[in-house]
């Protein structure tokens, strides 16, 4: 009998509930809106209507529709968003019940409203079958509670939450609580919230209207948090319904044209940061509004800082366009805030205790961080340099820099070769770069892109920027090993392949050729080019990497120009294989263009376009290797010595067979990885390797400078080192499918690598290398001192050649220094005006009749003239003009000065120049001119961007982003290996999917919310 009565009591409540009306908004989702159509329908407690808005589905969703029979279907425009078309569905709703007062006496006395509460859902939001019932049963239990949400699980796994309720954190970020986590009963204990998703909301009618539904400027995200707020201050309340679930696609939901699973990740971004901007202003009060409203566009800016140092730079553009929105009043935030206001009975402060707290918010981002440390620490210990054996070769490398470089340790400057000193202090350094002075007679226009690598090398040290450059040769050896370690790390684990590629790449016959010539810039490329390499291969999948290697790619494109149509052919195919990380590599080559584009406009205009991948620095020249011999790694004919070592011994060999037998092993183990698993990684690097030969076959008969009359023909050396770079790389490849004979194999090819640099190791031992320890001093002593006071007193600096033949140039200040070098100058074709000028002056020395040429000395600003020792058969003309200058009454002679040559001193000489045109000239700087300024503008804010791109400032967070991104393995690892566990990641709309490891509070993955 009590049974009976309990039964009997259930059926009055039921048939005592409230009436719902579903409305279910659909765009182009045929195949789940039928399932959540045909779960309405198996309801438990069925509502009483149910309504279909169309967002003009192009789709099957009409025959669907159609096929259900809802009680009322509404039409809406393509644009609209889901709370339009809520909207929409409530106000046919309203048109239907007005005109039914029948409807109204049968279900109530005149006046009260037809429906009671509003269920809204999407069209891949199946409810579970009881799920309305559990919904209206929390009703029933908490009298005062106006909104109520289910649980909003996945629909391809029930058990994992996709959110139960929102909140907010204390840097404004929407919080799904409960994400990802494992629904095992745990949650059944909570009840009020900040706010529910809109998947599956519960709202009482009289609340919508009160509230006047979801604020139209929240029109993707955040408009079910906003609506549920207002409910709280307008002395509703939110509650979670635990029994109550509703399945969700979750990232994959269909959502709306506004917002759905086909909205890229920026413009997910870019919609949630405007979401969040709209809020901060529409809940302010009337000052905060106005304040938050001035700082949206510095605050555009700030974040694009944080968002460089956080390797996101893709945001900085939706953040930007976010600031705008709100700005111009695209959101419509003031009528939002008067709305809110007109609505709101408490102050905001009132429900701080549904909001995140600064102890959760740190709770939770720690589980985050150790979250990612768990991600990181997989497959870290690849780049342990230490346990892969790159201390050894470390430590090799350091040994052999000692004993071969032994002579220049004490040394603070070096010159020598195609080496110069560079400028006193970084002043001069950075006012060569730019636009500006290019040569001491007077000519201005852009710096070549290497005086910014010189200007830093020099700030490094600058109390004493020439000891960069020792620097630099002292650790050359060491970097370029290092360098290489990382580069085969990025192929194979094993340590044997590891030391082989970075033992052959620090004794590349190449690099002692460069360190003993003193071609700088070919340094800077041996010591960069696997760097580059190693921060390449990261590109597609991680901004800090792409940053890296654009820097990289200044370095190598500004110390060796000519490398860069090989360079470009490589980026293009990595543009082409990298997949959705084609964004980032198509990045890399644009610093590097920025600092040539000046460079090469100004060379176009002078008829000379391919001027712009002339070698910079000092020409110097040399015989290079040519056709064919150019594969054998060495940039001179001298072939590093080898032929003055045979002949002490006697021995008549060929050379190039030699060096070629030499070479063999690494050859044969690069052809050997064309027939391996490996054979990707040997076809890149053989097809790299032609590349790079061929480019150096060119530029050996390629000649785009000269000095002195001479043709220089381009420095090959750089060509060879791409070449030899990419050849071991393929050996490594070979090398790692060898089995048993692996070992034996690296040994041999240990043993060439070896023996190829046995005559040029030891060139600064032996005293055969050109560079050497220098004081720093380009002219003699005297002027010297007196240029350092007076940078624009003139030499005029006379070098006799041939027997009617002399050379003929002005250096200003304490002597010419590398970093005052320009292309523009030594790719000229003729000769400017003030060439001809001193070469009249020169020669007019000479005439029978002697002149006295002090005034035109003064003009140019010249007070003393050095005859430089003639270097070929002009020693007639040398003495010829020893006599001439000794005679002549304008100058007096200052000595002898050893290696420097005789130096003359003009009488009541003049330590600038008189011409007011050319000490004008002389004056301009890299700011003074509006071109120049604006040029250093651009080039400076683009290597400041890359550079806080580069920083290592993100985290854990970038890390796992940059891992993340690369799961599976890729076609570079050798090694057999476990992949990353499967990920769902998506940069710059941060989404990380992770198996659910239990209760935990985490931030949503912005891109990933919606409501």
């Amino acid at each position: 009998m009590s049974m009976l009565s309990r039964a009997d009591t259930k059926t009055s409540i039921r048939l005592m509930r409230p009436r719902v009306t579903a409305i279910v908004v659909a765009h182009n989702a045929a195949k789940p809106l039928g399932r959540t159509l045909e779960a309405l329908g198996a309801q438990t407690w069925r509502p009483h209507r149910t309504v279909v808005v169309d967002i003009k589905s192009r789709d099957e969703s009409a025959e669907v529709i159609a096929e259900f029979a809802p009680d009322l279907t509404v039409t809406v425009d393509e644009r609209a968003s889901f709370g339009e078309a809520i909207a929409a569905g409530v106000d046919a709703l309203s048109e239907v019940d007005e005109g039914d007062r029948a409807r109204i006496e049968e279900f109530g006395s005149a006046g009260d409203a037809p429906n009671d509460w509003f269920w809204f859902l999407g069209a891949d939001n199946v409810p579970d079958p009881d799920a309305l019932e559990e919904l209206l049963d929390t009703t029933e239990r908490n009298p005062s509670l106006e909104v109520t949400g289910p649980k909003v699980v996945r629909a391809d796994d029930p058990a994992v939450l996709v959110e139960y309720g929102e909140s907010i954190a204390p840097n404004d970020e929407t919080i799904r609580l409960h994400e990802d986590a494992l629904d095992q009963g745990q949650f059944e204990h909570l009840s009020d919230v900040l706010g529910v998703a809109s998947a599956g909301m519960l709202v009482l009618r009289d609340t919508w209207e009160r509230l006047g539904g979801f604020d139209p400027g929240l029109p993707a995200v955040d408009y079910a948090l906003d609506f549920c707020v207002r409910t709280w201050l307008s002395d509703g309340r939110v509650i979670l319904s635990p029994g109550a679930r509703v399945e969700s696609k979750a990232e994959n939901a269909v959502g709306t044209s506004r917002f759905g699973r086909h909205t890229r990740p920026l413009q997910r971004y870019r919609l949630e940061r405007t979401a969040v901007l709209h809020r901060q202003l529409a809940w302010s009060g009337g000052f905060e509004f106005f304040l938050r409203w001035l700082l949206l566009i510095p605050g555009a800016f700030g974040r694009a800082i944080l968002h460089l140092l956080r390797k996101q730079p893709g945001r900085i553009l939706p953040d930007f366009r976010a600031a705008f929105a709100l700005l111009f009043g695209r959101t419509r935030a003031g009528a939002a805030r008067r709305r809110f206001q007109a609505t709101s009975n408490h102050p905001f402060a009132s429900l701080d205790q549904l909001l995140i707290s600064p102890s959760e918010w740190r709770k939770m981002k720690a589980n985050r961080r150790d979250e990612y440390r768990a991600l990181v620490q997989q497959d870290g210990d690849r780049y342990n340099f230490i346990t892969g054996g790159g201390g050894w070769v470390l430590i090799l490398a350091v040994i052999a820099t000692l004993v071969l470089m032994f002579p220049l340790l004490r040394s603070a400057t070096i010159a020598g070769g195609a080496l110069l000193p560079l400028s006193n202090g970084i002043g001069e350094l950075w006012a060569n770069t730019g636009y500006g002075l290019r040569d001491a007679g007077g000519g201005v226009g852009v710096a070549d892109p290497f005086a910014y690598i010189l200007a830093m090398l020099g700030t490094l040290t600058f109390w004493h920027p020439s000891l960069s450059i020792v620097v630099v040769w002292l650790l050359a050896i060491p970097l370029s090993a290092v360098g290489a370690w990382y580069l085969m790390a990025r192929f194979t684990v094993r340590p044997w392949l590891r030391a082989l590629g970075a033992v052959a790449w620090m004794l590349a016959p190449m690099l002692f050729v460069a360190l003993a010539e003193g071609r700088l810039g070919a340094v800077l490329v041996h010591v960069a080019l696997p760097w580059l390499f190693f921060a390449g291969f990261a590109a597609s999948r991680s901004w800090a990497a792409a940053a890296t290697a654009s820097l990289l790619a200044v370095v190598v494109a500004a110390s060796s120009p000519m490398l860069i149509p090989a360079l470009v052919v490589v980026w293009i195919i990595s543009v082409i294989i990298a997949g959705r990380g084609w964004v980032r590599q198509v990045f890399i080559p644009i610093p590097a263009a920025a600092m040539f584009l000046p460079l090469f406009v100004s060379q176009f205009n002078r008829g000379r376009p391919l001027a712009v991948f002339a070698d910079p620095g000092m020409p110097t020249p040399y015989d290079p290797t040519r056709s064919w011999q150019s594969a054998l790694m060495f940039p001179t004919q001298s072939f590093g010595g080898w032929g003055d070592l045979l002949g002490r011994f006697g021995l008549q060999l060929n050379i190039p067979l030699l060096i070629g037998i030499l070479l063999a092993p690494l050859v044969l183990l690069a052809i050997y990885g064309l027939f391996t698993r490996g054979w990707r990684v040997a076809t890149a690097g053989i097809a790299i390797a032609a590349a790079g030969i061929l480019t150096a076959a060119l530029a050996a008969n390629t000649s785009l400078t000269s000095i002195a009359g001479v043709s220089v023909p381009l420095w090959i050396g750089s060509a060879q080192s791409l070449a030899y770079l990419s050849l071991v790389t393929a050996a490594v490849a070979g090398a790692a499918f060898l089995g048993p004979v692996r070992i034996p194999a690296v040994v041999v090819s240990f043993l060439a690598a070896v023996l190829l640099i046995v005559p040029i190791a030891p060139a600064f031992l032996t005293g055969t290398a050109s560079v050497e320890a220098s004081d720093g001093r380009t002219l003699p002593a005297l002027v010297d001192a007196q240029g350092k006071s007076a940078s624009q007193l003139g030499t005029l600096v006379i070098t006799p050649l041939e027997q009617n033949e002399m050379h003929v140039h002005l250096e200003r200040g304490s002597g010419l220094k590398l970093n005052e070098f320009s292309t523009l100058e030594s790719t000229g074709l003729q000769p400017v005006d003030t060439d001809l000028r001193l070469a009249e002056i020169s020669v007019g020395f000479l005439s029978e009749g002697a002149t006295n040429p002090t005034a035109s000395l003064h003009e140019f600003g010249i007070a003393y003239i050095l005859v430089k020792p003639s270097p070929t058969s002009g020693a007639a003309l040398e003495e010829r003009l020893l006599t001439a200058l000794s005679t002549n009454e304008a100058l007096v002679a200052a000595g002898d000065t050893g290696d420097f040559g005789v130096l003359f001193q003009v009488v009541n000489a003049a330590e600038q120049p008189t011409d007011p045109d050319l000490a004008q000239r002389l004056d301009v700087t890299n700011l003074q001119n509006e071109l120049g300024r604006g040029m250093l503008f651009v080039q400076a804010a683009i290597i400041v961007f890359c550079l806080l791109l580069a920083l290592p400032t993100g985290g854990l967070a970038a890390r796992v982003r940059s891992r993340a991104a690369h799961g599976s393995r890729h076609w570079e690892k050798l090694d057999e290996g476990q992949a990353l566990p499967k990920r769902d990641y998506e940069d710059d709309g941060v989404r990380i999917y992770t198996e659910a490891t239990g209760d935990h509070i985490d931030a949503a993955p912005e891109g990933g919310r919606r409501g």
